[in-house]
């Protein structure tokens, strides 16, 4: 209990440092079974349609606490991409490895899965190596974080966009202020791909 309102400070910190308007809700779900919800919602005016969103739910998928940056994509159809580090499991699985999205580069695609429901659109994302370099530095920066367009897994409670980026750490909130701006800089820069 003490940590995660720790967080909260942290955040509040950070934000009140930064000159961020900041938006804290916090209600408690269950006493008995310690459930707090908590959403922290974190304005950066140097990225105008970017949000800064940290939540805990009551959820029991990998989604249940997340944090990171959102940006409104006006995609006229349906994208779905997940990108994230490989790990040791997507190396032993063959049929899995086989049917993942590949850009090209051995180094890239040795160090990053992707799934993806349109590949002519995640190759033109993907295909400078400057994106691609900045994807594995992030991803490589910390554990359990992912790159996503299209995740309908995360909530964001905002109609007005139906497509998101989002740059987020799952089961965690991101703390860090050096990671916080790097994920301001990668949802920025896809969502200027696209929009």
């Amino acid at each position: 209990m003490h940590s995660e309102q720790s967080s909260i400070d942290i955040l509040k910190s950070i934000a009140k440092r930064e000159g961020w308007n900041i938006d804290v809700k916090a209600r408690t779900q269950s006493i008995r079974h310690g459930y707090t919800l908590r959403d922290v919602r974190i304005k950066n005016y140097e990225y105008k349609n970017c949000w800064f969103i940290s939540k805990q739910t009551t959820r029991s998928d990998k989604y249940r606490c997340y944090s990171g940056i959102f940006a409104p994509l006006s995609l006229k159809y349906e994208y779905k991409l997940l990108i994230r580090r490989r790990d040791f499991m997507d190396k032993l699985n063959f049929r899995k490895d086989k049917l993942r999205f590949k850009v090209g580069n051995g180094s890239f695609d040795s160090k990053i899965y992707i799934e993806t429901n349109n590949d002519v659109e995640t190759h033109k994302l993907l295909s400078s190596s400057g994106m691609q370099a900045n994807i594995i530095e992030f991803l490589e920066s910390s554990e359990r974080l992912e790159i996503g367009i299209g995740n309908n897994d995360v909530e964001i409670e905002d109609n007005s966009a139906k497509n998101y980026v989002s740059v987020i750490t799952y089961l965690d909130w991101m703390l860090d202020k050096k990671l916080i701006d790097r994920a301001f800089s990668l949802a920025y820069s896809i969502q200027k791909k696209f929009n």
